[in-house]
């Protein structure tokens, strides 16, 4: 088999898990949901080989479980699991804040403050999915100069799962004005060079939106429960 046919073969296979579990964080497959590989393979447009292999990165990933009679569902949201990837979030990212505060350039605040903006728009425009993107955008960016790449490597296994939570709880309501005003303290202690200051406003700003999801999951939980 020559090289160009195995690098095609080698970008079916990415695609098909990217296209997968783009469709999993983007809660288009329901937390919850049985999931046919027929049905996958028709909905991706793809075939059974790369699908299969996609479908065991994603089991690996705990994206997707694997019942005991073999049939796959979408890993379910749970209280338990947005608890510890939030308060592991809170910790990693803290001191990622922290070290983007001693690292930023006036060029990093300029993309910073642009990003905020772009936060504050839509949120004022209650596009709560855009704000949740633009919110993801602001924290990797931070990630990127922090320059520590043991701890981002370590967030990176987190972040899709944490920005699945994040989607789900943005089709069930908006978010609050405080997790608007948070970014901006974040960018101001930032702006400021103090580091400590940048670390308690991003852990802060974390665990406020794990209160956030936990009651928006919670009550969602409740209204089921009550056949609502």
């Amino acid at each position: 088999m020559n090289s160009s046919v195995m690098r095609t073969r080698r970008l079916s296979k990415d695609n098909t898990y990217l296209a997968l579990k783009e469709r999993i964080i983007n809660i288009e497959l329901k937390p919850g949901e049985a999931v046919q590989e027929e049905n996958l393979a028709e909905l991706l447009g793809v075939s059974r080989t790369p699908l299969r292999e996609a479908i065991q990165r994603l089991e690996n990933e705990d994206f997707l479980v694997r019942l005991p009679n073999g049939r796959l569902r979408v890993a379910s949201v749970t209280t338990e699991e947005v608890k510890e990837i939030f308060l592991i979030r809170s910790m990693l990212e803290g001191y990622i804040a922290k070290n983007a505060a001693k690292n930023a350039t006036e060029q990093d605040i300029e993309k910073l403050t642009a990003m905020i903006g772009n936060l504050k728009m839509s949120f004022q425009s209650g596009k709560s999915q855009d704000f949740v993107s633009y919110g993801f955008e602001f924290h990797d960016y931070l990630s990127e100069i922090s320059e520590l790449k043991t701890f981002v490597k370590i967030l990176n296994q987190l972040r899709d799962h944490a920005l699945r939570y994040c989607r789900f709880v943005s089709l069930h309501g908006d978010w609050n004005q405080q997790a608007d005003e948070e970014h901006n303290l974040i960018l101001q202690k930032i702006a400021a060079r103090d580091e400590d200051g940048a670390e308690k406003a991003m852990q802060d700003h974390i665990l406020s939106s794990l209160s956030a999801a936990l009651e928006r999951i919670e009550g969602i939980q409740a209204h089921r429960e009550d056949g609502v």
